[in-house]
Formats: C-alpha cells, sequence, structure tokens
C-alpha cells in the first residue's frame, strides 16, 4: 500500500475532529445548523492552522442531507459523492497556479451551471492573495452577487494583500495560531494510533517548535519518526529542527551577562557544528529578553539596550556570507562594550543623587501618563468610527514589515503580536492588551508608537493602549452615558502639566 503523509492520514473529517478554531467551528456549525449560509467566505492565517481542511469540512456539512448539529452524517448519498475525489462540484483552486484573468473567467461562465450531484456547488479558492489584480477584478462582481447555489471559501496566509473590495464582501474568520495543548494532544493521539515511541517532552518540544501550526507539528514528528531508530526523545527533535531549549538559552545568557570570552564561543562552535541555526538563535534570544520585560511589568534599559544590538545583529547576519562570524565578533564586542555597564552605573548614581526628585518626577509623570490616557480614549470615543478600525485590522499584518526596523523593529513585534485595536475616530486608536505590563510598555513609548501608525497606515493617529479590564471599564461607562466622552486638544493640557513638573523640581532643587 503507497504510504500516506502522516498530516493527510490525519487530516481532519469534521468539525469535532478540528484541533483549536473553536469560535470559527461554532459559527459554521450554527451556520449550518440555521441554513443561514453566507455565498462567500474568507479564512485568513498563519499556515497550518486548519484553513483549507476546515472548508472541506465545511463544503461536505452544508452539502449533507441529515446533517446533525452541522456535523455530516457519512451515510447520506450527498456525504458518499463528496467524499470521493473526483467530486464535480467541490471545486478546489490554487491560486498560486491559476492566477491569471482567464481562469477567473473560466470559473465565471462555469458557475451558472447548476450542482450536478449536490445542493451547492462549492468554490475553494487557496492562497486568494496570490490572484492578479486583474484576476480579482474579474471575481469581484461574481463574488457579490453568485447564483443561490454556488458557495465561495476563499483561504489565504496574507490577508493584508487581498483587496478590501474583496474582503467587504465575505464573511471572514481569523485563524488564530493553535496553542501548544492543543497540538501536544494531537501529537500524542496520532503516536498512540501508529504506535510511535515518544517521549512526553519530546512532544511538548514539537508543539513549542511548531509555533501554532499544527502541520508543522506533524511534519516534524514524521522527520523524527525517520530519523530515530529507537524512542523519540527531546534531544532527537532538537537535533532535526535546529532548536535549542530554554535551559539551554539561558545559560548561554548567563555565560554572556558573566562575559566569560573563552566559553562563549565554545558554546556557538558547538550551536554551529549541531546544526541549529544562528539566526534564530538570536531570535530566540531577543524573544528571551523581551519576556523577562513583560513579566517584570517595568522598563529595564539594560535589556533594551541589548535587544536593540540583538536586532540589529540580526539584519546584519542575513546580510553576511558568513554569518557565524559576524555572530561572534558582535557578542565580544557587546561583552567588551562598557556601554552597557556604564549606563547602569549612570543610573545608579542618579538614583543616589536625585531620589526626591525622581518620587516628585514619578508621580508628575504618572499624572501625565494618565491624563494623555483618558484624553486618547475620550477623544477617541466621542466619535468613533467603524470603518476606521475595519481598515486598521485589515492592514495589521503589515506591522510586520517593520519588524526588523532598528529604530521602530522592537515595538513593531510587540504590536503585532499580543496587541489589538479595538476602537478608532479619525485621529485616535485605542489598542488592547491581555498583559498589563506589554500596555504599560507601549505607552511608554507612545509617541515612537503614533510615528509607527504614521508609517504603516498613512495618517497622523494618536494611540492609546489599555489592558482588558481597563477597556471593559470604558466599555461599561459608554454604554451608560456616551456623552461624557468629549473631545479635548491634549497639546495645551500636557504642556502645563509639564509646566508643573519643572516648578515641581525647582522648588526642591534651586539650582535646577
Amino acid at each position: 500500500m503507497k504510504y500516506q503523509a502522516l498530516y493527510r492520514k490525519y487530516r481532519p473529517k469534521n468539525f469535532d475532529e478540528v484541533s483549536g478554531q473553536k469560535t470559527t467551528i461554532k459559527i459554521l456549525k450554527n451556520s449550518i445548523k440555521n441554513k443561514k449560509i453566507a455565498h462567500a467566505y474568507l479564512f485568513y492565517g498563519p499556515r497550518g492552522t486548519g484553513k483549507t481542511s476546515i472548508a472541506k469540512i465545511f463544503s461536505r456539512a452544508v452539502n449533507c442531507l441529515e446533517n446533525n448539529n452541522g456535523i455530516q452524517c457519512e451515510k447520506c448519498n450527498n456525504c458518499l459523492l463528496s467524499n470521493e475525489k473526483e467530486c464535480v462540484d467541490i471545486i478546489e483552486i490554487d491560486a498560486a497556479s491559476n492566477n491569471g484573468v482567464d481562469e477567473i473567467r473560466d470559473l465565471k461562465s462555469k458557475i451558472n451551471f447548476v450542482p450536478s450531484e449536490l445542493k451547492y456547488k462549492v468554490y475553494i479558492i487557496d492562497e486568494v492573495h496570490m490572484l492578479s489584480i486583474g484576476a480579482f477584478n474579474a471575481l469581484l462582481k461574481t463574488l457579490e452577487e453568485p447564483p443561490e447555489h454556488i458557495i465561495f471559501i476563499l483561504a489565504t496566509t496574507e490577508f493584508n494583500k487581498v483587496p478590501t473590495t474583496i474582503v467587504s464582501r465575505c464573511q471572514t474568520f481569523e485563524f488564530m495560531k493553535i496553542n501548544e495543548n492543543d497540538i501536544e494532544e494531537k501529537i500524542k493521539e496520532i503516536s498512540i494510533k501508529e504506535q510511535i515511541k515518544i517521549e512526553h517532552e519530546a512532544i511538548e518540544e514539537i508543539a513549542k517548535y511548531s509555533n501554532g501550526g499544527l502541520r508543522d507539528a506533524i511534519g516534524l514528528l514524521e522527520k523524527a519518526i525517520a530519523y530515530s531508530e529507537d524512542e523519540i526523545n527531546v534531544n532527537t527533535i532538537k537535533e532535526i529542527s535546529g532548536n535549542i531549549s530554554n535551559k539551554e538559552l539561558e545559560n548561554f545568557l548567563t555565560i554572556f551577562e558573566n562575559k566569560n570570552i573563552e566559553l562563549i564561543l565554545k558554546k556557538i562552535n558547538e550551536f554551529y557544528n549541531s546544526g541549529v541555526d544562528l539566526i534564530k538563535l538570536v531570535n530566540d534570544l531577543i524573544e528571551h529578553e523581551k519576556n523577562i520585560i513583560v513579566n517584570q511589568k517595568q522598563y529595564d534599559t539594560n535589556k533594551c539596550l541589548i535587544i536593540k544590538k540583538l536586532d540589529e545583529l540580526v539584519n546584519n547576519m542575513k546580510k553576511s556570507e558568513n554569518p557565524k562570524i559576524i555572530f561572534e565578533v558582535t557578542l565580544l564586542n557587546m561583552m567588551l562594550d562598557s556601554e552597557i555597564e556604564n549606563n547602569n552605573k549612570n543610573i545608579t548614581e542618579k538614583k543616589e543623587q536625585t531620589e526626591e526628585i525622581k518620587k516628585v518626577n514619578s508621580e508628575q509623570k504618572q499624572n501625565i501618563k494618565n491624563n494623555l490616557k483618558e484624553i486618547r480614549v475620550s477623544n477617541t470615543l466621542c466619535n468613533p468610527e467603524k470603518q476606521i478600525i475595519i481598515d486598521i485590522r485589515a492592514k495589521w499584518n503589515e506591522l510586520k514589515n517593520l519588524a526588523f526596523d532598528t529604530e521602530y523593529g522592537n515595538l513593531a513585534r510587540l504590536l503585532s503580536s499580543d496587541i489589538v485595536p479595538v476602537a478608532a475616530s479619525k485621529q485616535n486608536i485605542i489598542l488592547t492588551s491581555k498583559l498589563v505590563g506589554l500596555s504599560e510598555q507601549i505607552n511608554n513609548d507612545i509617541y515612537k508608537v503614533d510615528k509607527i501608525f504614521e508609517k504603516i497606515f498613512e495618517n497622523k493617529y494618536k494611540v492609546i493602549c489599555l489592558s482588558e479590564n481597563e477597556w471593559n471599564q470604558y466599555i461599561k461607562m459608554y454604554k451608560q452615558d456616551k456623552n461624557s466622552f468629549k473631545y479635548t486638544e491634549e497639546h495645551d493640557i500636557l504642556k502645563n502639566e509639564k509646566t508643573s513638573l519643572r516648578e515641581k523640581a525647582r522648588e526642591l532643587f534651586e539650582e535646577i
């Protein structure tokens, strides 16, 4: 019997077998159950998160004659027909290789024909962002008013490349990265069915490395099966993925902080000889340092300086023909450079010399931050515009274009990870984060965030970031009394606050 790849063998056959995407699945099941089927859907999100699988499941479930709460029966004539590869009423199109105007015109010429066997004729267009401008224009009218027997399902990994005219004609579903627990459960299930001997730590490593993509996780498991002659352990996964554990990462950082030059060069050689991707290692170091700052819930100048230098290192390594040498030289310079050490020393001296004024500054600066937050929230909610927030969300992935910018890279990565835009007016935007520390970190550099938004969204917005709890409180106030939110010119008020701060400082230290 011909071998079948594991990701194909264990592709889910109905909604109940899908890992993750619970919200999307619930909506799709209810739409089938209540017979409220849209004419066009757009699935977008990272690779390996179930977009194509769910599109196929939906196309079969919507055609089932006896479906039970959105789950196909697998027994009726339509289920049996739709399960066949030759089913003519479920058409899969790869937009990467069929992206021209002629292909879309050919599709348009066929959609008026009623289904040959099923209730609906379903077109699944994968990687739809690859269509040419002409092809998108040709698809536009058809997508807006298709015959009643036609359903379009568009799937893409690059939502920002899909024209807004297409997006507005579809019911959109964002596919999130699958959490590590769900991936671990699926890998464990496959291992049991395939009688694979694998350690639990190895399963955890697969889930961590796959970065939310189940297909990548299953692919890594398959490579491990081919590589290992015995039980698959965590070292097997590290060897074939070119990755290192958090423990090794922390050990490497400890050596770096202790400025042990001989040992750091030895570790780099060990990583390089064992096949570790050094650029990925630097990105892991950046992520590790960023997580420490977020968990501490306070700004760490020293770590931010390290992150900035490591970020520059990534760019230099990508341009170099020998990234290992660039990595070694840069780390040695960072270890020998007294800038970080002097920075810490200066901070300590300032703390000893200006404790009283720092206390005043801290209180006054907090007042300015609070006032700025109140002003920008009020200026947004006094005249919110729904279309603006829709447009911003549609272009949100473009923040990744600044991910490696030397000036804005760190903030751009933070914004594109755990930050969500929730409200906007013509001049203001409100963001939210589940992490209080992260929202505070964003607000600490809020004027630079304003610049990022001007670059990406081509408009001068004044941005503010709230924790989810703060946002819920403002929403409650908004529902109770919308008129309590008034527009205020923030420049004049903040100018008065800063003047007051300087006057307080002069009272304590006449020489300032």
